[in-house]
């Protein structure tokens, strides 16, 4: 017993019923009901549960003082004690000021419920509390053979387990056995924690929640936790909080599922550094900045190796695959999801969240009733620097998503809405610049690590124009690697294989602000989702581009006003020309929409000046899985300012862009993310200003010009301020 913990009257009951949940059940059928709600812990004292790495000893705090003359092990059986309001404080186990302890355990926090409104939490001492997990290679248990073909490390089980396509995230949340004991689970119950052979992905995490509501983890640092630092299933009220996680595919990866709810799932004031190629990895810290292994000192992070050298599509589903993930991933849940503050460096992607238990339903179909994931969604106030897919990704439905105030640096595709129902999303006073780009040698001062490269083979023809070591693709939830060039094997043994093209170091380097797309080829009707519940909002944003506002698809559904915009043209801050020129150079329509049910329509369109595209592989209307247009979901682009203007002669409304303006907006230095105004700017006013109307819908209203403004800062330096209204006040 640590000093300081107080023994609840009832704690051998308690003791009782997290191993005993039939003996429990038993006995409270013969006790009157009354009698068993005095047994759960609400009101009771809550303790603090001093805990070392292997525990007996004492432990310390971060000023080297004794705190507790005796420790419990940081383990899966202390954690097996601990009770609603509960602390469980890491500390220190040894006297030095300046050393670290690492934790290196795997832990499991297991059904932790009470009619209790308290909290679990699980603290640390920042940077000198380090949980340590385990490599890619160790999780992956299986060297990738030489020859090209595939290679099977799993068990029987593995090699039985459901085809399925091998996608990180799901493997992550698969049910495949539990790490409870036989005795611990109910009779018939679904297993919550997945392994794969021999326990492989069961310890693909540092620290597991499972079915546990009220939990906060703060204070603390992950490292090389891979795949993911905190894995939370069938999970509710989950905080975590001023943490630095070094490394993992995932920082926080939660899913609920019928019967068991992930909501109010927060993640604020977190750092996160996935690749850390480009780092003095010693020095990192969450407060920053950060510096860099070329010596430069910075608050934006460094480009590494998943920026620099690696393909695209190699970290997407090649051998990098394990960067593809997020600081938060999420898989049915239902909010609130909060998600503030946090920086995200050289990483894959920002937040990604999926409506998975949706993805089979008709997309008609879809509703809050058949759908009820992906809700009040609230992302702000975050940086994202370096990342090589999507700072923001809602997949299959959403609802009522706030993306405010946030600084994009150096993104491929900023918000990604493709194949997602729902809506409405609101997009408001962000601010995104650029000053490097992805994989090509753009310029001999780019630092740290060598352009993209590639060594494609000849032979065998299956294999032709792969890289056998980049185009590999690792199945977790089967323990395999793919042949060379496969992307996916189904049920059937049809094999999907790779795009050449999409591996290439050339592709998806340009970006855009908006990822929308169309239905693919061969897609069936009533399955391709369309934002139909209410429009996505882009309003008042400061952009400093050198890709389209979008492209590669259509305008769906949205809602641009007073955005302000600046094209990267000779004569602009940061101009070269090589990173500021189209790409790819030459437009081709039928070679950026081969993947769709159509391509006829796509096309590059300019502004009226410049070369930069304004909209790229683009058509103006959505398709349905037959190529036919959805008038219904025909978009709106109003009072914007754009340097270089705006396109013509792509099938938009007369309406289009009717009061917008051309010309600088007139940003302080946007090329180092100042997007304040300097005197006279043309963004210093606008004659629309956003207003919520009774039914809720947003609408551009007319307005003197010197009452509003465009972009996502006022003339006065304050950022955008959304309408006063509930619908745009945040969560605690």
């Amino acid at each position: 017993m640590s000093p300081g913990s107080s023994w609840r009257s009832w704690w051998t009951f308690a003791w009782v019923a997290a191993r005993r949940p039939r003996v429990v059940g038993a006995f409270c059928r013969l006790v009157p009901f009354l009698v068993c709600l005095t047994l759960d812990p609400f009101g009771a004292a809550a303790r603090t549960i001093f805990v070392t790495p292997t525990g007996a000893g004492p432990g310390y705090g971060a000023d080297g003082r004794l705190a507790a003359d005796r420790t419990e092990s940081f383990s899966t059986d202390t954690m097996r004690t601990v009770l609603p309001g509960d602390v469980v404080q890491l500390l220190l186990d040894t006297p030095d000021p300046a050393a670290t302890t690492v934790y290196r355990a795997h832990v499991v926090l297991s059904r932790k419920t009470s009619l209790a409104p308290d909290s679990i939490v699980i603290r640390g001492l920042g940077a000198r509390t380090r949980l340590i997990g385990r490599s890619v290679e160790q999780i992956r248990d299986c060297p990738m053979p030489e020859d090209g073909t595939e290679r099977a490390c799993g068990d029987l089980y593995a090699a039985l387990a459901a085809p399925e396509t091998p996608d990180l995230l799901a493997a992550l949340f698969g049910s495949a056995a539990a790490r409870t004991l036989p005795s611990e689970r109910a009779a018939g119950a679904r297993p919550a924690i997945p392994i794969g052979r021999t326990g492989r992905l069961a310890d693909a995490a540092c620290l597991d929640l499972d079915r546990v509501d009220g939990v906060v983890v703060e204070d603390l640092t992950f490292q090389d936790c891979w795949l993911v630092a905190v894995r939370a299933l069938g999970s509710r009220r989950v905080t975590l909080r001023r943490v630095l996680v070094i490394g993992s595919s995932y920082g926080l990866a939660a899913r609920g599922r019928p019967g068991q709810p992930a909501d109010h799932i927060t993640v604020e004031d977190v750092t996160w550094v996935q690749d850390v190629s480009g780092y003095d990895e010693a020095s990192l810290s969450r407060e920053g900045p950060f510096r860099c292994r070329d010596g430069r000192m910075t608050a934006l992070g460094c480009p590494g190796l998943m920026w620099r050298s690696v393909p695209w599509a190699v970290s997407h589903h090649g051998v990098y695959e394990h960067f593809n993930g997020a600081l938060l991933g999420g898989a049915d849940l239902e909010g609130p999801v909060v998600f503030r503050r946090n920086t995200v460096l050289s990483a894959y992607n920002g937040i990604r969240l999926k409506a998975s238990g949706c993805e089979d339903l008709p997309a008609s179909s879809l509703s809050p009733a058949t759908c009820p994931y992906n809700g009040g969604l609230w992302i702000s106030e975050n940086l994202f620097s370096y990342v090589r897919d999507n700072p923001v990704e809602l997949e299959t439905w959403s609802t009522d998503a706030h993306v405010a105030r946030n600084r994009i640096h150096n993104a491929h595709a900023w918000f990604s809405f493709d194949d997602m129902g729902g809506g409405p999303v609101y997009v408001y006073g962000n601010r995104g610049w650029f000053d490097d780009m992805p994989a090509l040698a753009w310029s001999g001062s780019a630092s740290v690590g060598p352009a993209c490269r590639r060594r494609p083979v000849s032979a065998p023809p299956d294999a032709a124009g792969f890289d056998p070591v980049l185009d590999r693709r690792f199945d977790y939830l089967k323990a395999r690697w793919l042949p060379v060039g496969v992307e996916a094997i189904d049920a059937s043994g049809r094999v999907d294989r790779m795009d050449v093209e999409e591996q290439s170091c050339a592709a998806s380097v340009a970006g855009r602000v908006v990822k929308l797309a169309l239905p693919p080829r061969g897609a069936a009707p009533d399955t391709y989702r369309y934002p139909r519940r209410g429009p996505i909002y882009l309003f008042n944003n400061s952009w400093y581009l050198r890709a389209p506002v979008t492209g590669i698809g259509a305008a769906a559904n949205l809602r641009h006003w007073n955005n302000a915009i600046l094209f990267c043209e000779p004569g602009t801050p940061g101009y070269a020309p090589e990173l500021c020129e189209a790409r790819p150079k030459t437009f081709d329509a039928a070679a950026c929409g081969r993947e769709f049910v159509q391509a006829d329509g796509l096309g590059r369109f300019p502004g009226a000046r410049g070369s930069l595209p304004f909209f790229d592989c683009f058509r103006w209307l959505p398709v349905d899985e037959r190529g036919r247009d959805l008038l219904d979901l025909a978009s709106t682009f109003d009072h914007d300012i754009s340097s270089n203007g705006f396109p013509q002669g792509f099938g938009g409304p007369p309406t289009f862009e009717l009061q917008g303006r051309q010309g600088d907006p007139g940003f302080r230095a946007p090329e180092r993310g100042d997007f304040t105004l300097v005197p006279g700017a043309l963004a210093r006013t606008s004659a629309c200003r956003i207003e919520e109307a009774d039914d809720g819908h947003l609408n551009c209203r007319t307005t003197p010009a010197d009452t509003a403004f465009a972009g996502a800062v006022a003339p006065d330096g304050r950022l955008y301020e959304p309408p006063a209204s509930p619908h745009f006040q945040p969560p605690d």
